[in-house]
């Protein structure tokens, strides 16, 4: 059996590339799995099973994981993202709580995960961000 910390992480995105994060915006992991989708925050959503995330674009890429931590950045692999999830859901406010749960649910049925960018922004002007990014996040995925 293969650890999780060796699996791969695949995405679905468009050909023309991997959808940029937008850095200036943060919210929480339940936030992104529940309310971002389509929308743009620090988080990439990557999965263990390519299968699961056939609705999100028309091109499959890998996760190039080991440049991740070589480049300062965190994946929050599965399981941590499921535990965190739990953790939210068993101590958080009434609206967390909620928000949790069906984020749990989301991110168990894609076995999610996510990639939180620690790209250094603070000589790039707000409008430029996503633009900016497009071009770095390019670097940690492959075409599969």
């Amino acid at each position: 059996m293969t650890s999780e910390s060796t699996q791969d992480y695949y995405r679905r995105d468009q050909s023309s590339g991997i959808t940029a994060p937008n850095l200036a915006k943060c919210c929480s992991y339940a936030e992104h799995i529940v309310s971002a989708r389509g929308k743009r925050d620090q988080y990439t959503s990557v999965s263990l099973d390519p299968k699961k995330i056939h609705g999100f674009g028309d091109k499959l890429y890998r996760l190039l994981r080991e440049k991740l931590p070589e480049d300062g950045h965190d994946l929050v692999e599965h399981d941590i993202l499921l535990s965190s999830l739990r953790q939210i859901a068993a101590t958080g406010d009434k609206a967390d709580k909620t928000r949790a749960l069906r984020a749990l649910r989301y991110a168990t049925k894609r076995k999610e995960g996510l990639i939180c960018w620690r790209f250094d922004i603070c000589s790039i002007e707000t409008k430029d961000i996503i633009s900016w990014t497009f071009s770095k996040v390019q670097t940690y995925f492959v075409g599969a």
